[in-house]
């Protein structure tokens, strides 16, 4: 048998083809997992510049969180704090001319030497008394924080406001190894 150009050319040409289809075929899952290689290494490089950038900045934020200690007021390990941070807080909202109308604690937590209690109020005053009370909290040598605060218009009554907030109060114990206050200490308190 013998086989003319033209059917050679055409043979080679198939052979080509199917070696190409194969190698696609073939290489097609190892291209994709190297393509997810470099996306990989590409994060990873991300990653490890982040890293280093937080690591460069370690004593900055050391020196920061050293000082923000020493600003931390500290009871004693017994201390039921609850009482003590609603007494604080309506004593300011009294110098303020803010109403506080009823008062949730929510449990102390720990977090390693921090401790933090969450309080819930409502209130109803004027504007300008809500904001001397706002700036009255952050001026306190205590460390209080306002996670949330609604506001709404009370009905029939023009320039009066109503609402809700969640302050954070901050401390630390006197004795480092001492348990926290049991969570159901204060009234109201969830454990």
């Amino acid at each position: 048998m013998k086989i003319n150009r033209r059917e050679a050319v055409l043979a080679w040409c198939t052979l080509v083809v199917v070696a190409l289809g194969g190698t696609y075929w073939w290489g097609q899952p190892a291209w994709q997992e190297w393509k997810g290689f470099t996306r990989d290494s590409d994060s990873l490089r991300r990653r490890q510049r982040i890293a280093q950038k937080l690591l460069d900045e370690q004593p900055q934020v050391e020196a920061r969180m050293a000082e923000l200690r020493k600003r931390l007021p500290s009871y004693p390990a017994n201390r039921d704090m609850s009482d003590e941070m609603q007494r604080l807080l309506q004593q300011t909202a009294r110098e303020t001319s803010l109403t506080l109308n009823r008062g949730n604690p929510r449990g102390e937590k720990n977090a390693g030497v921090l401790y933090e209690l969450a309080l819930e109020y409502t209130w109803e005053a004027d504007l300008e008394p809500l904001v001397r009370f706002l700036y009255a909290l952050q001026t306190r040598d205590v460390i209080l924080d306002i996670r949330k605060l609604r506001a709404s218009p009370v009905p029939g009554q023009p320039g009066r406001l109503k609402g809700s907030f969640t302050v954070d109060c901050a401390y630390t114990r006197e004795e480092a190894d001492a348990a926290p206050a049991s969570p159901g200490a204060g009234p109201g308190a969830q454990p």
